[in-house]
């Protein structure tokens, strides 16, 4: 009966829950996730949790050193899958279920802190708003199917917020203990994270203020102001030592391995180094820390750093603006119509969410705003965020605007984004009746004015929409005569397209596919952007093997699975024309692509290339004329190591 009870009284909050595992689960299964052909961040965190998981033995990052903790998640994970009998990759799967899980489960947690952080009698209604945003929000559903540190991070930051809120409410020191060790978890995925220590400090001092003694409230300011100070040293180093307990150990084995004081990796100078020039030198930067031992890599660009600002002080800010005016951009909008690719991203089948989402956003940005700076939300606890949200913006302002660097900023501002709505239109009544405190309110409705003209002037966004409409039409009519074999008009249609949108280069891929289809491999290179994305080199190097240009193709093909960030063998095998054959050598610096599947990288041993089946493999030649009868199909292969079960060829 109890349990009945509990689940009517927040049937809304189940029903969010549900909601947000659905279409966490639906998104995963649309956009499966290869770290194994990436070579960026996610790529190196796999290949380090496969070693980890496998030896035992944890390395480093090849040029600098990383936070290890989400690694050592994924490394657990991997490792479960091997025991159960299972390749690496149903692993990454295992990865990805955990990440749906922790999404799903921070429905609940961002319901928890908006409720608590908001003590109103609508304190329940932005609890179910903060929760609704986080389960249907694009950015957010996105997520779990990433291999990067975010995840993790995200939610250990959201657990240490709400410990941080019941200790306000409690005192209960435990939660102070809990919350320090959850920031030291937090800072060994995301080093930033032991910022906290420091802007715990005005809310603890804030907090103890507010609670003096009428004594010393009516001794004056500077009595009151000692007093809650000393009433913070306790707890602020309750805080620090039990955040410290979890990182002070990776600081040691830093210390071992490189005899430098490293606490928790050198992202930081590096980072700051590389981005202080412009994008074309970043290659070339990298390459002199490689030639540095590892201990010497984040010295060396500290002193670069001082050098760059010793002669240009003000060089971190030159972009501050236009960098400022990007994180205000309608995120799906931009990543659907203004970049140029999707990236193998699966945008257009995610289209209704997307926009849904960017409209979320609009409107959350204003909630957000408004709920941040209304005198009615104003308690200690806002003084930790707003530290943290001028901390994260100077961050982005200064390195540059990735939507997952945005995403402590987003999770911020939806938290006081549900308490506006939550209000009805109390909240604006509230700021007109507020005697004295006209200044609040004037700097209530100059920042949403200010809001109103950065999202506005940012983009032409009608322009855009009326543009991207007339292309995606054209891409369906497009993608339709593709599948029924009309190549012709398949790429009458693309070239339209391609007349709405210039220079996107998915539309090019397809029709690089049509005219290939139609036998004009050649023009089918001409309409391709050189190294416009790893589709475009794919097709490249296909198409000039097609033209019997081996060593050309070689060069484009050589490296190309290793960067995709996808499964090339079965797109390429799906949806690439190939010539006719009779002979496949596998490997072969990857000519063999189009119409393999199933296989490792291809690798060579003097004349002889190769390659590894992995699990399930497929080989389709399309031959010049049929078999006849009597015709003989003859297969080369090779088992230097002894196998565990049997290899069927079918």
């Amino acid at each position: 009966m109890h349990l009945l009870q509990l689940l009517k009284r927040h049937r809304m909050l189940i029903g969010l829950i549900v909601v947000a595992l659905a279409l966490r689960v639906w998104y995963w299964s649309i956009n499966p996730l290869w770290p194994q052909y990436s070579n960026a961040d996610d790529g190196d965190y796999y290949r380090r949790a496969l070693r980890l998981a496998v030896t035992g033995n944890y390395v480093d990052d090849a040029w600098l050193i990383r936070p290890p903790f989400h690694v050592w998640v994924f490394a657990a994970w991997i490792k479960l899958g091997l025991l159960l009998g299972q390749p690496p990759t149903f692993g990454v799967r295992l990865i990805q279920a955990f990440h749906v899980l922790l999404g799903v489960v921070m429905v609940p947690l961002c319901y928890g802190l908006a409720a608590r952080l908001f003590t109103s009698p609508q304190a329940n209604r932005a609890g179910l708003i903060f929760a609704a945003l986080w389960a249907v929000w694009f950015p957010f559903i996105e997520l779990p199917v990433t291999l990067f540190s975010e995840p993790i991070y995200l939610f250990l930051f959201a657990v240490h917020l709400w410990l941080l809120l019941r200790f306000e409410e409690t005192e209960h020191k435990r939660y102070l203990v809990l919350a320090g060790l959850v920031l030291g978890m937090a800072a060994l995925t995301r080093s930033p994270a032991l910022y906290a220590l420091a802007f715990a400090v005005p809310w603890l001092v804030l907090r103890f203020w507010q609670k003096r003694p009428h004594a010393i409230a009516q001794a004056g300011w500077r009595l009151g102001l000692q007093h809650a100070a000393r009433q913070s040293l306790v707890p602020l180093a309750l805080l620090a030592a039990c955040t410290f307990v979890v990182v002070l150990p990776w600081t040691v084995r830093n210390y071992i391995e490189y005899r430098h004081i490293i606490l928790v990796d050198t992202l930081g100078p590096i980072n700051l180094w590389l981005d202080l020039d412009e994008a074309g030198a970043r290659d070339a930067k990298i390459n002199q820390l490689q030639a540095l031992p590892q201990a010497d890599r984040q010295d060396y660009a500290t002193a670069q750093v001082k050098a760059i600002l010793r002669e240009d002080p003000l060089r971190p800010f030159r972009n501050v603006w236009p960098t400022f005016r990007h994180i205000w951009k309608a995120q799906y909008v931009e990543d659907f119509w203004i970049k140029r690719s999707f990236f193998t991203r699966p945008l257009r089948a995610a289209a209704p969410l997307g926009l849904l989402g960017d409209l979320l956003w609009v409107v959350f940005s204003f909630a957000g705003v408004a709920g941040l700076l209304h005198p009615r939300t104003d308690r200690p606890f806002k003084a930790l965020v707003a530290l943290w949200l001028l901390y994260s913006l100077a961050t982005v302002l200064v390195f540059h605007v990735e939507p997952r660097y945005l995403l402590s900023i987003w999770l911020l501002l939806g938290l006081y984004a549900a308490w506006t709505p939550s209000q009805g239109w109390s909240w604006i009544a509230d700021l007109r009746g507020r005697r004295g405190g006209w200044w609040r309110s004037w700097l209530v409705y100059g920042a949403l004015a200010a809001v109103a003209l950065l999202i506005v002037t940012y983009r032409n966004y009608p322009r855009i929409l009326a543009r991207g409409v007339q292309r995606e039409w054209a891409m369906l009519q497009g993608n339709r005569a593709y599948a029924q074999g009309d190549f012709a008009a398949a790429e009458e249609a693309y070239r339209a397209a391609l007349a709405a949108n210039p220079g996107f280069v998915d539309t090019e891929i397809a029709l690089a596919l049509a005219l290939r289809a139609q036998g004009q491999p050649q023009q089918a290179i001409a309409v391709l952007t050189p190294q416009g994305s790893r589709r475009s080199i794919l097709l490249e190097g296909l198409f000039r093997r097609a033209l019997t240009e081996d060593e050309d193709a070689r060069g484009l093909l050589r490296t190309i699975e290793q960067r995709t960030g996808e499964d090339t063998q079965r797109w390429a095998l799906a949806h690439v024309p190939v010539e006719p054959r009779e002979t496949l050598v596998l490997g072969d610096d990857a000519l063999d692509l189009g119409y393999i599947a199933g296989f490792a990288g291809a690798e060579r041993v003097g004349e002889r290339s190769y390659r590894w089946l992995s699990g399930n493999g497929a080989v389709v030649l399309p031959l010049t004329e049929p078999l006849v009868a009597g015709a003989e199909l003859q297969i080369e292969m090779a088992a230097p190591i002894a196998l565990s079960g049997v290899v069927e060829v079918l």
